[in-house]
């Protein structure tokens, strides 16, 4: 038989495809493509005007130094979800596949269509009760709806846009040559087609915006960026850099990454009161917490090393604990922190020892600080660190850390900077909510929960503290990178980023107009959806209360209403028929914009329900988190010149505007 790359086979559908004028509705038939961007319908506008904000609120959503932000729509369009069975699918109704797998409706909307042919099996309609079978490819017609997302800024001088906001580049470009694109990547905006987003990602936008230099092919992965995260993006535009650059990511060779981020309280005194709440510690004195690495100059018990003499020891040779957030063997001479047991590797097959029982290594719970040159340091406390950042600007500070501005080591009339630097182990807790924790985890008892325990390691130091908010701004640099990483790190030490809401923040957090127009919004949403009274013709509500079109499945009164008992009618194209029936459309246009049968399908309807779709797009991406304070400031790698010589190479962007205020 030959190899499988040499098989015969046809293209694999993918996450999906966006399908053309015709009635092939599989993603390799031969009327579907990837269309060009003019079969897109998108509209890019400033936020206040789009909604009708006040003057005063739209002045309110705006930095100092009067940017405002812009708003991306994609319209919606016909689109074929597209995947292989599964070997759990095989000898499961479809119908059963769709309901039990898939959560974006109920069973009585796949029942409709299968039976209107919006779903089929290779390339075929089938009957509810067709069982699937291995090598099928089951396709899904929708009416994509996506949710807005944030550009960059548009800048105003004296009131007056200084040029067509339309214009502008989506994204700040930070640098670009022949072979590599650097942007500053606003917060809302997925690098990759994800989840809910697909032509309102990053690659997209870019793609949209300049098709000849950014199209498809063109631009590479280097590393990602969780979507609401804002700052640096690395983006390849050949292969063979994306993966050099991506292996000295991977490997941490001579990589480093600063983030910024704005945090809750005084950095890092809230390690202490954290644990103090808890009881049994004295919240002034952080040698008595339990995470707090201690280092000893004699080896512990256990160790089989010779005793050094502590004569011949000095700072600069006092040895990490840990490295990427595990034990090294320098812990001997280390007391205190917590030792986490992971299970290592990734395949079950490589992660048995000789007994065959799963091989295990030890992560690190534990804090200790460092100065700016990255080395040991005992005599310092959690306070001193905090006093760093008294009687110095934020980017005097910033420099230090940095190293934009040197220090002798040997001169101690200089601000000294200093590091903590947390290891603790982190899992992802829920892969289809994305989801993560962190800690000692013990509550973990069950080995397959234990399987996904990564070691993580996160330094961090303190820039400047503002007493009226009572928030601290503070540069991270993470070591290894887990998913949420640092956010799961702040969390733990008792200073949560402060409007991230998923880990301990607040949604709109310090920013009071943010959210008076937030509730405005929600309250025009619940009116929308459940009408004046919260009830139609006797009927109870279509959508369910405090519901979005991205992340509240539909309910089966809203698909009787909109889809179930409605029918194809002779001559009406399928794209014409998915638009009449799709729910998420009718979600849109609300209780009161409901259409009968014989209004659907007209351009009077098309043109409201357009309307009533960019409306509620709008006031969707008003209810949402429009991004947290964490940002990608600095990008430090070693690369090759032309003669094959090692390079370093480094990329900052300007400060957020909220790192500032």
């Amino acid at each position: 038989m030959k190899p499988r790359s040499k098989r015969n086979r046809r293209p694999r559908g993918g996450f999906g495809c966006l399908v053309g004028d015709g009635e092939d509705l599989s993603c390799h038939g031969s009327n579907s493509t990837s269309l060009p961007s003019n079969h897109l319908h998108v509209e890019v506008v400033p936020l206040s005007e789009a909604i009708g904000l006040p003057s005063d609120a739209a002045s309110a959503r705006s930095d100092a130094n009067n940017n405002q932000r812009r708003v991306r729509i994609v319209h919606p369009y016909p689109f074929t979800f597209a995947t292989f069975a599964k070997a759990r699918w095989v000898g499961r109704t479809v119908v059963d596949v769709y309901n039990e797998e898939f959560g974006s409706y109920p069973k009585s909307y796949y029942e409709a269509a299968i039976d209107a042919g919006r779903i089929l099996v290779s390339g075929r309609p089938v009957d509810r009760e067709y069982k699937i079978q291995g090598g099928d490819e089951l396709n899904h017609l929708v009416h994509r709806h996506e949710p807005a997302v944030g550009l960059s800024d548009i800048i105003y001088d004296n009131g007056t846009i200084t040029a067509d906001y339309t214009e502008h580049p989506p994204v700040q470009i930070v640098y670009e040559d022949n072979s590599l694109l650097i942007v500053d990547k606003p917060s809302t905006i997925a690098i990759h087609p994800s989840g809910a987003y697909n032509y309102n990602s990053l690659f997209e936008i870019l793609s949209y915006w300049n098709p000849q230099a950014y199209g498809l092919g063109r631009l590479f992965t280097v590393h990602r960026l969780d979507r609401l995260t804002s700052g640096l993006v690395l983006i390849a535009k050949t292969p063979e850099l994306a993966r050099s650059m991506g292996k000295c990511i991977m490997e941490r060779d001579g990589c480093e990454k600063l983030y910024l981020t704005r945090v809750k309280g005084k950095f890092p005194l809230n390690v202490m009161e954290k644990v103090a709440s808890d009881g049994g510690i004295d919240a002034q004195n952080d040698n008595e917490h339990p995470w707090k690495l201690h280092y000893t100059t004699s080896k512990s018990s256990n160790s089989n090393e010779e005793d050094v003499n502590p004569t011949k020891r000095s700072k600069d040779a006092i040895p990490s604990p840990c490295q990427n957030g595990e034990y090294t063997e320098s812990e001997v001479y280390w007391s205190g922190g917590i030792k986490v047991p992971f299970i290592t590797g990734n395949k079950d097959k490589m992660n048995k020892n000789s007994n065959g029982k799963n091989e295990t290594s030890t992560a690190a719970l534990g804090y200790w600080i460092t100065d700016q040159y990255g080395d040991v340091t005992t005599g310092v406390s959690l306070n001193d660190l905090h006093e760093q950042s008294t009687d110095a600007t934020l980017k005097e500070v910033l420099a230090l850390a940095t190293g934009d501005v040197t220090n002798d080591k040997e001169d101690n009339s200089k601000k000294s900077i200093h590091w903590l630097n947390l290891s603790c182990p982190c899992r992802i807790s829920s892969h289809k909510n994305g989801i993560c924790e962190a800690g000692d985890l013990s509550h973990l008892t069950e080995e397959a929960d234990r399987k996904g325990i990564k070691p993580a390691q996160t330094s961090f130091t303190l820039l400047t503290y503002d007493a009226v908010s009572d928030t601290s701004v503070v540069l991270a640099k993470p070591v290894t990178g887990r998913t949420h990483q640092i956010r799961l790190h702040l969390q733990q030490l008792g200073h949560p980023i402060a409007n991230d809401h998923c880990y301990g923040g607040e949604l709109w957090f310090g920013d009071e107009q943010g959210k008076k127009i937030c509730q405005q919004s929600r309250d025009w949403l619940n009116k929308l959806d459940h009408g004046e009274a919260g009830m139609v013709n006797g009927d109870t509500t279509n959508a369910p209360s405090n519901s979005t079109v991205a992340e509240v499945p539909a309910t089966d009164t809203e698909i009787y209403h909109a889809a179930a008992n409605r029918s194809r009618k002779e001559g009406e194209s399928i794209f014409d028929f998915i638009e009449k029936t799709c729910v998420w459309c009718a979600r849109c246009r609300g209780v009161a914009g409901a259409l009968g049968d014989s209004d659907a399908g007209t351009d009077e309807a098309k043109q409201s329900n357009e309307k009533a779709v960019f409306r509620r797009t709008l006031m969707e991406y008003l209810v949402r988190s429009q991004g947290i304070w964490l940002h990608a400031l600095q990008y430090s790698l070693k690369t090759k010149d032309n003669d094959g010589n090692d390079k370093h190479i480094q990329y900052r962007t300007q400060l957020p505007s909220w790192a500032l205020s």
